[in-house]
């Protein structure tokens, strides 16, 4: 019996460690994501705003990353939202997967166009996301739809596309 619970706690423990790994490398992309994509030069003024919709654990890791950073010379705000209603006019929103489920209200609530939108459930690309992560092999990946980005008025450089899982 002492066994079995041995067995129980060290699975759950790396369970915890694999999602704390996840959200860490979620964030990690999100951030360096800004170094690939060429906003329209409306967007390129006052604070670059990194929304999270959904996921409190990739919102907190990726304020503490960002944390004094710049995109150009627009500082990084990070802000957390739990519902498609408080959706506001970001450079990225980021639909965590338990709320993908209100992705198409994001879409309709979103106050500008030219947003990055990135997800986090398999399909999601299908939806209308320009990235979304995936696992594949183990590892999280992405999947890129350059076309989705370029509607919003976004400019995606070849070298995040070929990093990426590119989709037609």
């Amino acid at each position: 019996m002492p066994k079995k619970i041995l067995i129980i706690a060290c699975s759950l423990l790396l369970c915890v460690q694999l999602a704390a790994q996840e959200e860490n490398y979620i964030s990690l992309y999100l951030f360096n994501f800004t170094r690939y994509v060429e906003w329209p030069e409306e967007k390129r003024s006052g604070n670059f705003v990194i929304e999270v919709m959904g996921h409190v654990s990739v919102y907190e890791k990726l304020k503490e990353i960002t944390a004094g950073k710049r995109v150009g010379n627009q500082p990084i705000e990070v802000r957390n939202y739990m519902s498609a209603d408080e959706v506001g006019d970001p450079h990225i929103m980021f639909v965590g997967h338990w709320q993908s489920p209100q992705f198409q209200e994001v879409l309709k609530n979103l106050k500008g166009d030219s947003a990055l939108l990135i997800t986090e459930k398999e399909g999601m690309i299908e939806q209308g996301a320009a990235i979304n992560f995936v696992i594949r092999d183990g590892k999280i990946q992405y999947e890129v739809k350059k076309d989705h980005a370029t509607a919003r008025g976004l400019n995606v450089s070849s070298r995040l596309a070929q990093m990426g899982i590119p989709v037609d």
